[in-house]
């Protein structure tokens, strides 16, 4: 709901001007002026003039321009000629003359329009007060008043001249605020005539013999004239007209007078309800009034909030906050969970609930609106998890991963932004392995980025790695020890969720392994595989992710283009670990100057997001937020730990709604803005890291951003094989819930394909009911296949949602084989060669006199097993 003015209060903000004036200009450009002229002419005689529609047409007529012009800039506001007014009354002088162009059309915002006006007045007059007055006395129904096409019309049209007094007078941009004025004097009309007849054909003595509309058939352009008899629902107001109040003071013919559309404020919410707020989080909800007034109100909290609910602004409260046009508006409150510590797990808590007092008033002081609202909350406990970060530490970690970087160095820079993207209550330990496993740090509680805790996993993974390629691997050590630290560390308790993350080959050829240990393996294993498809074994990857509910990803072997691509993973999996939901996932280059725009879609559902940009600079990396209606959100307008840079991340982390001077931003679509700030970091450290990087030399900068959220519209996705021969059906399943039930909104999944070669499809999945999607792809080579599962739609509450989600998939590995010891032989050769090996080192074939034996004929025993090792591996 916007409000017409009257255009010398709109003169007084230059910015509303300029609004109107470019909106106006581009109509003009587009042809919509001329084009709503000839509209205009060519019918003059047809059904829009002398007839009873005359005003329903032309309201209608002026509110199609006004939404034009609001497609162009939605403040801009149509307002009003009112010609009773003494500085409105002549065109040449201020505002009048530097805005419309005077009588001659010069030096105004509309020269180059085509349309002329005469060098004065003439022998007409402008209506004044008393002509309104009596174009409202005595009109006991629509007929009646609707002579005032006869009357006050008239004489704006006349007194300009030239074009205005012809079929084509919108050319004239004063012909749309003379027209808002008599469609005003009509609405008041209406308002101090609410029982009256307010639409009939009976005739008038300056009816034309024209077509004539009945109440509900359409007129020219469309619409019905019971279609334009409430203005208020058509979107907007008049305000009050205190002069002419002033001047029918005391007359009889207008007892209760009213000028201009009352004010209407009522409570939308009488409770306001905190429901589940995770524990120790704080959170706001609206007090939502809906409000419909030209006058500026005031809000205030008399009294409250009470309890352990409070204000996030102390008020008072301005109506309208913003400039542009709402109904609605909110008072925000607060609301803190209560401490985990009283919370039982997987349990809640009632807050006893509180109570608020909202007053409100207009610009006399006036009461307006009085309401008590109830405040009501409930706490839960947010699940948390323990992660334990399980390395590989076998020679094989010094082999090529592709893009000319060992797998040791993806390793380490992909687990140290899983250790920064980590929520604080988060659990992590570290724990490597080889032939032997180790446990590198305690499971301690991660605490807010840059703490003790979070420092020392980085330093343990800067350490990370095999001396040499002689290393054998035994993740099933690994699993021990993890499942160890999980099972006697003392705040394993706290932690509703143990999650084991292993990175590795897949490769085992030191005992115990993975079937020797699967009885110790957490409620959720993630194997994350690093290598192209004859480097990566498959089935022992699969055999630790299955049974639980954890997933299996290999990276394939990585170019260019997959830079970022294992840290994408591992943050995938800490995704998984805390149950939310990838909104997007896209990657591209940064430059100095050039605005990267992320767009990413939020829904009710949604309760909070992250988004995370990976680069190898992120000290140089500015970034903010844009909300759903174009508002700039930078990281000082946020709580100083919603902003987080990390090791190779930069980021947001907030709750919804995000609120920016008084207003909530929730659901709609976001942007997340980056771009590449040539400024020095704040810590000598981080000026090292990009010292060493070159950024102040750099022209671009590779970046992937990752959007994901804490919602209640959740995407889980899962990849089958029978086996891995090429030409064997890969399998895609994709559930889709909300609120924990069947997704209920409507949703496409469309799947990018990535296949060893680095070419790409797509597929499309069938929706198969209650929020089940399936599709296949059928292999033709051998390799690793990437799957990005891109679901996108609209919520049960119609609000649209993005949900992401990266699945891979082997072919060339037979998976017949058990999943301890060396693979199961695929050519029949060396592999079969390694597999004995093993088997002979593992049963003591090779006893004490063999070796001597081998040296005795100059053999090096060791030197041999070292060979073996590096073959094997």
């Amino acid at each position: 709901m916007h409000c017409r003015i009257d255009f010398i209060e709109m003169a007084q903000d230059s910015d509303a001007l300029d609004r109107l004036a470019d909106g106006l200009n581009d109509l003009w450009d587009r042809g919509i002026i001329q084009a709503r002229a000839n509209e205009h002419d060519i019918n003059f005689m047809n059904g829009i003039h002398w007839a009873p529609q005359f005003m329903t047409w032309h309201r209608h007529f002026l509110l199609r321009l006004e939404q034009d012009l609001q497609s162009f800039d939605a403040r801009i506001v149509l307002p009003y000629w009112d010609w009773t007014r003494a500085d409105s009354r002549d065109l040449d002088v201020e505002p009048w003359k530097s805005f419309f162009g005077g009588r001659n059309n010069t030096d105004g915002r509309f020269d180059h329009w085509t349309y002329t006006r005469a060098a004065t007045g003439g022998a007409t007059v402008l209506p004044d007060l008393d002509v309104v007055q009596s174009e409202l006395a005595d009109k006991a129904d629509y007929t009646a008043f609707r002579a005032i096409e006869c009357g006050s019309h008239f004489p704006g049209h006349n007194w300009i001249g030239g074009t205005m007094a012809s079929g084509s007078s919108p050319l004239d941009p004063l012909f749309y605020l003379h027209h808002g004025n008599l469609d005003r004097i009509w609405a008041i009309w209406q308002l101090n005539n609410p029982g009256a007849v307010q639409y009939d054909t009976t005739a008038i003595g300056c009816d034309d013999p024209v077509p004539v509309v009945e109440l509900n058939d359409p007129m020219i352009g469309g619409a019905t004239p019971a279609s334009m008899l409430d203005h208020t629902a058509l979107g907007y107001r008049y305000p009050r007209d205190i002069p002419l109040e002033l001047h029918v003071a005391g007359d009889p013919d207008f007892p209760n007078f009213q000028s201009g559309d009352p004010i209407n404020a009522t409570l939308v919410t009488p409770q306001v309800v905190f429901n589940d707020v995770p524990a120790d989080e704080t959170v706001m909800r609206a007090a939502l009034f809906d409000v419909e007034t030209c006058a500026p109100l005031s809000f205030e909290v008399e009294s409250g909030p009470t309890g352990d609910f409070s204000l996030f602004q102390p008020g008072p409260h301005p109506f309208p906050s913003s400039e542009f046009a709402t109904n609605e508006f909110r008072i925000w409150v607060m609301f803190t969970g209560a401490g985990a510590a009283t919370i039982p797990m997987g349990g809640t808590v009632n807050d006893p609930g509180g109570t608020m007092t909202v007053v409100g008033r207009d610009p006399d002081g006036n009461e307006v609106l009085r309401e008590d609202i109830l405040l009501l909350a409930n706490t839960v406990a947010r699940p948390t998890a323990a992660v334990a970060l399980v390395l590989d530490e076998s020679g094989s970690m010094l082999s090529d991963a592709g893009n000319n970087r060992i797998r040791l160095d993806v390793l380490r820079n992909a687990a140290k932004s899983l250790v920064d993207t980590l929520y604080d209550d988060n659990g992590l330990t570290l724990i490597s392995f080889s032939d032997t496993a180790a446990k590198l740090t305690d499971l301690t509680e991660a605490g807010p980025l840059g703490s003790t805790a979070r420092m020392a996993a980085h330093d343990e993974i800067d350490l990370h790695g095999p001396p040499n390629a002689q290393p054998l691997t035994s993740i099933g050590a690994g699993l021990e020890v993890a499942a160890n630290e999980f099972a006697t560390a003392p705040l394993a308790g706290n932690f509703d969720v143990q999650a084991t993350v292993v990175f590795t080959d897949g490769y085992q050829t030191a005992a115990p392994y993975v079937d020797d240990v699967a009885a110790l393996l957490t409620d959720r294993v993630y194997a994350v595989g690093i290598a192209d498809a004859d480097n990566v074994q498959n089935d022992t990857l699969e055999a630790l992710a299955s049974g639980s509910d954890g997933f299996m990803l290999v990276t394939g072997a990585l170019t260019q283009d997959d830079e970022f691509l294992l840290e994408k993973f591992f943050i995938q999996v800490l995704v998984g670990v805390t149950n939310q939901q990838i909104v997007k996932d896209p990657s591209g280059w940064l430059s100095p100057g050039a605005i990267a725009r992320i767009p990413f879609d939020i829904a009710e559902s949604d309760y909070a997001f992250d988004t995370i940009a990976l680069s190898q600079a992120p000290h140089y990396v500015m970034t903010a937020l844009e909300a759903p209606d174009g508002t700039i959100i930078r990281p000082q307008d946020l709580p100083t730990a919603a902003h987080r840079i990390g090791h190779n991340l930069n980021g947001f982390r907030v709750n919804l709604p995000v609120v920016k001077e008084g207003t909530g931003h929730w659901a709609g679509r976001w942007h997340l803005l980056m771009t590449l700030g040539i400024k020095r970091p704040k810590t000598a450290a981080a000026a090292r890291f990009n010292d060493d990087v070159g950024l102040p030399n750099a022209t671009v900068l590779r970046y992937a951003a990752i959007v994901h959220a804490r919602s209640n519209l959740r995407m889980r996705v899962r990849a089958e094989q029978a086996n891995t021969n090429p030409g064997t059906a890969i399998r895609l399943m994709a559930w889709l819930t909300e609120y924990g039930q069947p997704f209920r909104g409507s949703s496409t999944i469309d799947v990018a394909v990535t296949d060893p070669g680095g070419d790409t499809g797509t597929l499309k999945m069938t929706h198969q009911g209650n929020g089940r999607f399936a599709a296949q792809h059928v292999p033709d080579q051998s390799g690793a296949f990437r799957f990005r599962l891109m679901a996108r739609g609209l919520s049960a509450r119609g609000s649209a949602f993005t949900r992401e989600h990266l699945v891979t998939a082997l072919v060339g590995r037979r998976r017949e084989g058990p999943t301890g010891g060396v693979p199961v032989p695929t050519d029949g050769g060396a592999e079969l060669i390694c597999r004995l090996i093993e088997c002979f080192n593992k049963n003591g074939v090779f006893d004490d006199r063999f070796r001597k034996q081998l040296e005795e004929l100059g053999i090096d025993w060791k030197a041999m097993q070292a060979c073996w090792r590096r073959a094997c591996r």
